[in-house]
């Protein structure tokens, strides 16, 4: 669940997931007006792409709920991601293809949800029945296979010739009933069901008194959704029918308690509990679930955290909840900041109203202290109180991840108030941190805290504990100087993508920030295999960098320019060089560079986010404005510029060129000294507009 705000609030959250659901991103890390996650410790605004191994506020609420889970006895642990990452992706948690226990209590309840499994199960049940002829056994298995339902409208049962044996009948009459149950006669399936309780066949007796249960719970959802698939508010449930599907699915659980279909009748006892909006009993079903060890759930935690979260939080408040876990989790979500500036969606919870629940959390003292040290950092922005409230506990041989979020949680507090052992409590915190995302939180700290020390060059030591690549890259592409990213560079106990992004970060700075005499030389590090063409906006895939574009790259031929090095070998010289700076421009253009992530400033309070060693970002426009102004440059270069600056405002009239912008009266005026100056050339005639 994405908060607990009015339902505009909650729509808005809503579409905000979808979105983060379709666009690509890389390693959760950024995408064009994507979902970008928060680099950075002290957060508590939800975003939907940056849940942590931290159970906070800025988490999504089933993220929160599985690593709450993931510590009681008997839990999986949770799974790991391919590749180490600050942040959690549940998509990588989810059921595991081809796993359907849990599909006929999701969504909707959908009777055509199991066609394809109840077909394999008839067949397998029809092959080892020992009492049917085999020309039967064929007839029967045909005609299974040929009942392929369309739920939209009515499923005629399939033919069925000359079959006259007693098992052969019992088989034929399930057949009659599964078509009723798909075509959705409730009625008539309820009567064959029924009727085949005393069948002779164990699968048939077993699945039939199941099935009498499940068209129970289908007929009681008959007209109860809208054609979007949500439940209708002035469509409410006849007691009676729930009261039958209750019935009918406890007799089945009670008759067969290893049942083939226990696990699937339980999720649908839930359903109706839902469906009656009985969420006393619903969330008395769920802590049951939650007691039980993994393997006896019947249900994947990722899977049950995702139905607790859409079923019953959805809905609830903290006067409806009683067990601990649960209601820790609709805490933390009135705990959450604002998702943008201005947004007053949803008041916080107070610290009295934490107070009053203080007795529902007597059997789990540390979830609620942890609770009121949270409320206290992210609300109350009261860091000396998170000390005092969570004790140091660093040195731990493997930290539970509510035991981990408390420790994470006091060393937030320590760098709020400029602690001094800080960085010691972040290393201590290291050895312990074992479990799925937990380690790379800490060394994330550890980077951010050596980062605003003035202390890079400790992340970058041979002994640094900071291995997570994604980690390592940022701070090499918006922060490190020219030393760092040259040792980087040539380092071989550097990973090899690590390598090339400081490679192509040193590179591309240089030639465009300078020194440009350093880019000659630096050219000389260019693997001699290494790619020329190849992406280059998304620098955390395992792809190696195109680092040979900056001796052999892509040119327009707008203006004729020289290779990329001669160009800065005549910057070196004079960095005011109105040719080289146009050529300099002209690279920029052709590899689409403008507006890069290597001229992007970063947050100040993420990582990455401190002013960058290596000067300010390169701004073509102000290139362009440099030629403009220059003795030096020639009326075919002082026209260039000015087309081109005036360009950068096309078609929209925003500048797409970087630096500072000015004024649609200073383009106008770009645009009459360009006519006026220089009417006979190329540049003048082709510009019939300005933006």
């Amino acid at each position: 669940m994405t908060g607990v705000c009015g339902p505009v609030a909650r729509l808005m959250l809503l579409i905000l997931s979808c979105m983060c659901a379709f666009w690509s991103l890389p390693a959760r890390a950024s995408g064009d007006y994507g979902c970008s996650p928060g680099w950075k410790l002290a957060a508590a605004a939800f975003t939907g792409c940056d849940d942590t191994a931290m159970i906070g506020p800025r988490n999504d609420s089933r993220t929160n709920l599985l690593l709450l889970m993931a510590d009681l006895p008997g839990a999986a642990a949770v799974a790991a991601p391919s590749t180490p990452s600050v942040f959690l992706d549940r998509a990588s948690l989810a059921r595991a293809p081809g796993d359907d226990a849990g599909l006929f209590s999701d969504g909707e309840g959908s009777r055509c949800r199991s066609n394809a499994q109840g077909s394999a199960d008839f067949e397998a049940a029809v092959r080892a029945s020992s009492g049917l002829p085999e020309r039967e056994r064929a007839v029967l298995i045909a005609a299974r296979r040929a009942l392929q339902p369309d739920c939209a409208q009515q499923v005629a049962a399939p033919a069925i010739a000359d079959v006259r044996s007693g098992p052969g009948r019992a088989f034929a009459a399930y057949l009659d009933g599964a078509a009723a149950f798909y075509g959705g006669d409730y009625d008539r399936a309820a009567r064959v069901f029924a009727g085949l309780a005393g069948a002779r066949d164990p699968w048939l007796r077993e699945t039939a008194r199941y099935m009498v249960a499940r068209v129970a719970v289908n007929r009681a959802q008959v007209d109860h959704y809208d054609i979007y698939g949500s439940p209708r508010d002035d469509a409410p449930i006849a007691p009676a029918l729930l009261a039958d599907a209750e019935t009918a699915l406890r007799g089945y659980m009670k008759a067969y308690p290893q049942g083939a279909y226990f696990f699937s009748a339980r999720g649908l006892l839930r359903r109706v509990y839902w469906l009656g909006r009985d969420h006393a009993r619903l969330e008395a079903e769920y802590v049951a679930l939650l007691a039980l060890p993994d393997a006896q759930r019947g249900i994947d935690a990722v899977s049950l955290a995702q139905e607790i979260d859409a079923k019953l939080l959805s809905s609830a408040t903290a006067d409806t909840l009683r067990n601990p876990l649960l209601l820790a989790v609709l805490d933390l979500m009135q705990m959450r900041g604002p998702s943008f500036p201005g947004d007053s969606c949803c008041p916080q919870i107070t610290r009295a109203a934490l107070e009053a629940q203080r007795p529902q959390f007597a059997g789990n003292p540390a979830l609620f202290t942890y609770l009121l040290a949270v409320h206290a950092q992210f609300v109350a922005r009261q860091p000396d109180e998170v000390a005092r409230l969570i004790a140091d506990a660093s040195h731990q041989a493997n930290f539970g991840y509510l035991e981990f979020s408390r420790q994470m949680l006091r060393g937030i507090a320590l760098e709020g108030r400029g602690d001094r052992n800080a960085r010691g409590f972040w290393a201590d915190l290291l050895p312990g941190a074992r479990k799925v995302g937990q380690r790379p939180l800490v060394e994330l700290a550890l980077a951010m805290h050596d980062e605003r020390d003035h202390a890079l060059a400790r992340v970058f030591a041979p002994d640094s504990p900071v291995r997570t690549p994604e980690i390592r890259e940022i701070l090499l592409m918006h922060v490190a100087d020219a030393g760092l990213l040259r040792q980087q560079a040539r380092s071989p106990a550097a990973p090899a993508h690590e390598r090339s992004v400081a490679l192509f970060t040193l590179l591309y700075k240089e030639a465009t920030r300078g020194p440009h005499g350093d880019f000659v030389d630096d050219l000389r590090l260019v693997p001699a295999g290494a790619p020329a063409k190849g992406g280059y906006y998304d620098f955390h895939t395992a792809d190696a960098l195109p680092t040979r574009l900056f001796a052999e790259g892509p040119t327009f031929r707008d203006y004729d320019c020289p290779p990329l090095v001669d160009t800065e070998r005549r910057l070196a010289a004079s960095r005011d060089d109105p040719g080289a700076l146009l050529c300099l421009g002209e690279f920029v253009r052709a590899n689409d560079f403008d507006g890069f992530v290597l001229d992007t400033a970063l947050p100040a309070d993420e990582l990455g986010g401190t002013p960058s060693l290596f000067g300010a970002p390169y701004s073509r426009l102000e290139s362009y404005r440099v030629v403009m102004a220059s003795r030096a440059a020639s009326p075919d270069e002082k026209a260039y510029a000015l087309f081109r600056a005036i360009n950068c405002y096309a078609p929209g009239g925003s500048n797409a060129c970087g630096g500072k912008g000015v004024a649609l009266s200073v383009r106008q005026g770009w645009f009459v000294r360009l006519k006026r100056d220089y009417p006979s050339s190329r540049w003048a005639k082709e510009l019939r507009y300005y933006w």
